[in-house]
């Protein structure tokens, strides 16, 4: 009989601290797998075939292939209850799925195996008392673009109702 159990995929699933904490901690997580996967020679193929098509130095052209591709080919997906998860972008390829700080490790992978410098940034919104989201800025020229992957937005929109960000550069 076959078996259903999938070959493992690399990925941190783990209990977090609570509140501000726990948000530093998994934003520390996310920058090292982004860095880690520009070092895969399969996750730099998939930026490169992305922007392969594109006319040299279309800047905004790359940004906007990657952010596509995150945004509309990676499905959405929470985490395990009581667990935070965050894949590499190896395993978020493989698999297809993760939520915002999967598809924001994807994104700024991507992003840098093209030379691309890329950020997380957590918000709170509504004044919840904790960070619940993130998503990816990258620059162009002197302004940082936000780059929403789990909501079906052009690049440059962020949510409005922001009461606190956490930013780290990755």
């Amino acid at each position: 009989m076959p078996s259903f159990y999938p070959a493992a995929r690399p990925m941190t699933l783990r209990g977090l601290p609570g509140g501000r904490a726990g948000t530093a901690e998994t934003l520390k997580e996310m920058a090292r797998l982004a860095r880690e996967g520009t070092r895969d020679a399969g996750v730099i193929q998939v930026a490169s075939e992305l922007v392969r098509n594109l006319a040299q130095y279309d800047r905004v052209g790359e940004i906007l292939a990657l952010h596509a591709f995150v945004r509309d080919s990676i499905r959405y997906t929470n985490d395990p209850i009581d667990r935070e998860l965050v894949r590499t972008p190896r395993a978020i390829l493989e698999m297809g799925v993760g939520d915002c700080d999967d598809k924001s490790i994807l994104l700024v992978c991507l992003l840098r195996c093209i030379g691309r410098p890329g950020r997380f940034v957590a918000i709170e919104m509504h004044n919840a008392g904790a960070f619940s989201h993130v998503y990816v800025e990258t620059p162009l020229g002197k302004r940082w673009i936000p780059l929403e992957t789990i909501k079906p937005v052009d690049a440059g929109w962020s949510p409005s109702n922001v009461t606190r960000r956490m930013v780290v550069h990755v």
